[in-house]
C-alpha cells in the first residue's frame, strides 16, 4: 500500500509541475507582441529621401488609409492589405468631410512627382491618379471611398524616376 501511495503523490507533483510550466509557457505566448505592434521586428523604419534612379520598395513606405464611403472598417482593411504587400502602416481612419466625393480611390502626397506615392498608386490600379495635398496623416495618404472593391496586381518595388519621400 505505501509504494503505490509513493506513487500516486509522484504521479501528482509531476502534473503539478506539468501544468505551472504549461500556465508560464500560455502566459507568455498570451502576452507577447502581436505583429504590427511598435514591437514588431521585422517593421523596417521608412526612408526619409529617395534620389532620382533610387529603388523605392514597399517596405519603404509608409501608408495611411482614410474612408470616405459608408462601409464601415474599409480603410482598416484596405490598410491591412497593403501592409500585407510590405507597406509601414501608418495612421487609419476616417476622411476628412472635404474628401466625401471619393467614391473609388485618391492617394495623395504633400510632394509632386513622390515616387513612393506612385508605387501606392499602382496598388490600386494603372489609372489612379496622385495628388498634392496638404498632410492628413504618416506618409503617403489613400482616400477609399464605396466603389473601392481592393488591391489589383502591382509591383512591389519601382525606380524612382524622381526625388521624393518614403515617410
Amino acid at each position: 500500500m505505501d509504494g503505490r501511495r509513493a506513487v500516486t503523490g509522484v504521479t501528482l507533483i509531476v502534473l503539478v509541475g506539468l501544468l505551472v510550466v504549461g500556465g508560464l509557457v500560455g502566459w507568455r505566448a498570451l502576452s507577447a507582441p502581436v505583429a504590427g505592434d511598435d514591437g514588431d521586428s521585422t517593421q523596417t523604419s521608412c526612408d526619409p529621401g529617395v534620389a532620382k534612379g533610387d529603388l523605392v520598395r514597399t517596405r519603404d513606405v509608409t501608408v495611411s488609409v482614410y474612408n470616405a464611403g459608408n462601409r464601415s472598417g474599409l480603410a482598416g482593411q484596405t490598410q491591412q492589405e497593403l501592409a500585407a504587400r510590405g507597406f509601414i502602416e501608418g495612421d487609419v481612419g476616417n476622411a476628412p468631410a472635404d474628401a466625401a466625393d471619393v467614391r473609388f480611390v485618391r492617394v495623395l502626397t504633400t510632394k509632386r512627382d513622390d515616387p513612393a506615392a506612385r508605387l501606392v498608386a499602382r496598388q490600386f490600379g494603372k489609372r489612379v491618379q496622385v495628388s498634392v495635398a496638404p498632410d492628413l496623416g504618416a506618409g503617403v495618404e489613400v482616400i477609399v471611398g464605396n466603389r473601392f472593391a481592393g488591391l489589383v496586381k502591382a509591383p512591389h518595388k519601382m525606380r524612382a524616376k524622381a526625388a521624393g519621400s518614403g515617410c
